[in-house]
Formats: structure tokens, sequence, C-alpha cells
């Protein structure tokens, strides 16, 4: 009987993509926790009571939504049994959160989920960073699972100041984690797609900016987090949002008007800009927070991450340009839902649309990723 010998081939590790799971569960979870976060919060019997407060909807979109989309973008090769329990401890965290609000199982899920994921993706990159500015990007990411981790402890305490004040700088957080990561995709694809018209974009990550928008998010993220510190906190953010301006304009994406993912991705960072000079008002008294939250979390979250996964997938599987075409829908029904959560959301009609409008465009981002896998022959 011959015997089978293990070579060095088949005893290699096979590794695996977290998107594969992470972005349409993400996706799936945003389509529907919303709407049962509307239903919760303004009316009677909540069908979801983990989602019936305004600030644990704050915590599913941020840390339930927002930390599946950064776990499927820097996950990107993990071991199949560290994917399972990644998937397993997220969609545990959902569903135990969603039916036992603030109890200890949910705060012990989203705990070792958040401890799981920074070992996955923290250790490689800051081995691998070499400049000050991706050294910022892994002591980012650790900021904001540290947060996340903290958030989770705190409500699981019943500590509601702590909880809110930990949320409010996760969302400068995210602000920051999306003006670095959407500079470094926006630029080198901007730059390529004129190149192929036959031109040319200088200014392409613009590092010089790019340090920038690091150093005022930073002292923003700590000026906020201090009691009396809001008027340099305004500031900052304040300078951010004419910084990512002028980085914005400078990359011309009005040369590639042909192309629906880098419009995308110009409206997602636009959004930006006008969610940090809110969020600055907000620090000055102008505004309701709430306003300018949802100016990051719907517009910048929403718009940023439906082209990333769209383009992620769509390369992966090749597809034709034309598939494309269908993001710009998605990123307009985001941002009238963004808009109309700024400017209508003192009524339940205008907060019921923009859930709507929010839930619509995850209807059709899902349709786009489960489109991608079909058999060849059907698409």
């Amino acid at each position: 009987m011959s015997q089978t010998h293990s070579t060095p081939q088949t005893r290699r590790r096979r590794y695996h993509k977290a998107d594969t799971f992470f972005f349409p569960a993400a996706v799936l979870f945003a389509l529907i926790a919303v709407p049962l976060s509307v239903q919760g919060i303004y009316h009677h019997q909540p069908l979801a009571p983990g989602l019936a407060t305004p600030l644990d909807h704050g915590q599913e979109l941020l840390f339930g939504y927002g930390l599946a989309l950064v776990t499927g973008f820097m996950a990107t090769r993990v071991t199949l049994p560290t994917l399972l329990t990644l998937a397993t401890l997220w969609l545990a965290a959902r569903v135990s959160g969603a039916v036992m609000p603030h109890g200890a199982l949910p705060a012990l899920l989203n705990g070792l989920f958040v401890f799981l994921l920074a070992t996955q993706i923290l250790p490689p990159l800051l081995r691998s960073a070499k400049k000050w500015r991706n050294q910022a990007f892994g002591w980012l990411l650790l900021a904001l699972c540290g947060v996340a981790a903290l958030y989770h402890l705190a409500r699981g305490l019943d500590h509601y100041g702590v909880s809110w004040l930990l949320l409010r700088e996760s969302v400068l957080l995210f602000a920051l984690l999306m003006l670095f990561v959407g500079g470094r995709i926006i630029a080198p694809a901007v730059a390529g797609a004129i190149e192929r018209q036959g031109g040319r974009l200088e200014a392409r990550v613009q590092p010089r900016l790019e340090a920038a928008l690091l150093l005022l998010m930073a002292l923003a993220i700590v000026c906020a987090a201090i009691p009396g510190l809001g008027l340099p906190a305004g500031l900052a953010l304040l300078a951010t949002a004419g910084v990512a301006a002028a980085r914005l304009f400078r990359w011309q994406l009005w040369r590639c008007i042909h192309r629906p993912d880098l419009v995308a991705l110009g409206v997602g960072y636009g959004w930006l800009v006008a969610g940090t000079l809110l969020l600055g008002a907000v620090q000055f008294g102008w505004l309701a927070p709430g306003t300018a939250t949802h100016a990051i979390t719907v517009g910048a979250l929403g718009a940023l991450s439906t082209a990333v996964i769209t383009r992620t997938w769509g390369h992966r599987h090749r597809c034709l340009p034309g598939f494309y075409r269908w993001l710009l829908l998605v990123t307009a029904l985001v941002s009238l839902s963004a808009l109309l959560r700024i400017l209508w959301a003192d009524t339940l009609i205008g907060l019921w649309s923009a859930a709507a409008l929010w839930t619509g465009a995850m209807v059709f981002q899902l349709a786009l990723l489960l489109w991608v896998v079909m058999p060849r022959g059907q698409h």
C-alpha cells in the first residue's frame, strides 16, 4: 500500500480574506439595524430592545457595522479557524446585544471580538510600517479597538456618561481613519485614471497634508475628551476640514467623472469634509451633536464603505465597467439619507424617510454583492 507523504506545499497554511464574510454581513446588518433602531426609539414595544436607545443605535452603527468593515478591509490574511471565530463572535455579539441590552454577555462577546481583531491586524501592520505616518495608522487602529473595548466595558457596568464620551471619541477616530484610508485609496486610483487618459496628476498622497490631518485630528481627539478644551478641539476640527477640502480639490476628481467608483469615493470624502466642519461647530455650541455625527456616520461612512466594498469585489471578480454605474445609485441614496437626517431630524416622518433611504441603499449594495458572486453565465 502506498503511503502519502506530506510536503511543504501541503503543509502550508491557507489564508483567507475576511471580507468574504464581513462585507456582506455588515451590509445585511446595516440594512436591518437602522429601521429596527428607529422603531425601537420612537415607538412602543421595540422589536429589538438592544437598539432602542440613541446610545445603543450609535454603538451598533460604529462598533457593529463600522468594525465589521474594518475587519473586512484590514484582515486580508487570516486562517480559516480565525475567520470563523471572528465571524462567530461578531454575529453572536450582534444577536445577544439586540435581545439582551446592557448585559454581561454582549459586552464579553464584543470585547473578545475586538481583542482578536487587534491581534490579527496590528502586529503585522506595526512591524512593516517604516514612516511615522504609517506607524500612526497602526496606533490609530489600536486606539479605535481600545475605545471600543472600553465602551463595551462601561456599557456593561452601566456607566452612561463614560459610554457617551467614548462613543463621541469613536466618531472622531472613525473620521480620522476614513481621512487616512480614503486618501490612500483615492490618490493612486485617480492618478491611474488620469494617466490612462494621457494626463498626469501631481498631487497624489500629499504627505504634508496627510501629516497635518493626522496631527490636527489627534489634537481634536485629545481635547474633545478633556472638559474645558472645547475651543482648541473645535479649532482643530475646523482646520482639519480645511486641509481635507484642499486635499480633495487637488485630486481633481472632475477629470474622472467617467468613473462612477471614483465619483462615489469623492462624494464620501466630501462628506468627511462637511462632517469635520460640523463637528467643529458642535464644539463651539453652534450645532446639535447628532447633526454632525450623522454627517460622519451616515454620509461619510456610508458612501466610502459602499464604494470600497463595491470596488474590492468588482476588482476581484473582474466585473465590467458598467457594473460600477449602480454604485452611483447607492451613493445617492446614502447621501439623501444623510441630508434628511441632518435637515429633517425633528420629525418622525423625516427620521423614517432617512431610514428608508439608508435601507434602500443597503438593499442595492447587497444586490450588487450577490450579483458579483453569481455564475458568469448569469451576469
